[in-house]
């Protein structure tokens, strides 16, 4: 048996108990991938994510896991991974970090750690009325036509027509399978609004036979800085806000620079830690 320290975090978090809580294990080496999944399922957070030894291209590699599976890339475990190497002295205010979608690079200012997410892809998702039909909306509250973005993790963005319908949504189980599936058991769906540079956010996903709201996501987040290059809009500095419609808010910052590369930023706030026995 083995003991692995961790620290409990709060990511996207402005004040003490709003952000996106997250469990980090910072030396996760001699874990197996069905111990790291049982530890994931344990915790029951959006995701868990552990940190083993780094090379001459990253200060770490992570591993990223839900309570279900594992993914490639998630922006709240590597901002918060991001955070506990910074505050252990591991690393500068420069670095990059290991995800099996590729090296992100991390850069910290101030007490804000901003991440750079890889080039976007874009495919067609739903129609618009098969969206809004899906999210207990009116036709007329989708503004653009859903697609599938992906940064390092794929989603189906929607754009709607108003903040007042990203907080009215109310998704529909059977038609949210239905149309906001990527694979078998993984349905996720992020709704936004823009303006004044402030963007509404949230992001549903399908877990267990329920449909589960994330208080903030930062991979959709370079989702939507990729959906903007795609789409030529740009550069732009945004204040991204999520989880208000949980009581959990989130902020995260989009920035996407003259030559369309696009960085998430967000606080972390240190709450708690120990040592877990595996």
């Amino acid at each position: 048996m083995g003991a692995y320290r961790y620290q409990i975090v709060n990511v996207f978090a402005e004040q003490r108990f709003g952000g996106n809580p997250l469990a980090v294990f910072t030396d996760a080496a001699g874990l197996s991938d069905a111990d790291m999944q049982l530890i994931a399922r344990q915790f029951n957070l959006s995701e868990t994510v552990f940190l083993f030894p780094g090379d001459a291209e990253c200060a770490a590699s992570l591993r990223i896991f839900t309570p279900s599976y594992e993914l490639p890339f998630a922006g709240h475990p590597t901002i918060g991974a991001a955070s506990a190497l910074h505050g252990m002295g591991e690393c500068g205010d420069a670095f990059a970090l290991r995800t099996r979608s590729g090296l992100i690079p991390i850069a910290h200012e101030a007490g804000l750690f901003r991440l750079r997410a890889l080039p976007a892809t874009a495919r067609p998702g739903c129609s618009r009325d098969e969206a809004a039909a899906m999210l207990g909306l009116d036709a007329e509250d989708v503004l653009h036509a859903p697609q599938w973005v992906n940064a390092g993790s794929e989603q189906l963005l929607i754009g709607l027509a108003s903040r007042e319908a990203v907080l009215r949504a109310r998704p529909d189980h059977a038609l949210f399978c239905r149309q906001a599936t990527l694979r078998p058991g993984r349905s996720i769906a992020y709704i936004w609004h823009q303006e004044d540079g402030i963007a509404t956010v949230r992001l549903f996903f399908e877990q267990l036979g329920a449909i589960i709201e994330d208080p903030g996501t930062g991979s959709a987040c370079a989702n939507l800085g990729g959906w903007c290059v795609l789409n030529g809009v740009g550069p732009l500095s945004w204040r991204v806000e999520q989880g208000a419609a949980i009581a959990r808010p989130n902020a995260l910052y989009l920035d996407i620079d003259a030559a369309g590369a696009v960085s998430v930023g967000g606080r972390v706030m240190a709450m708690g830690e120990g040592v877990f026995r595996a």
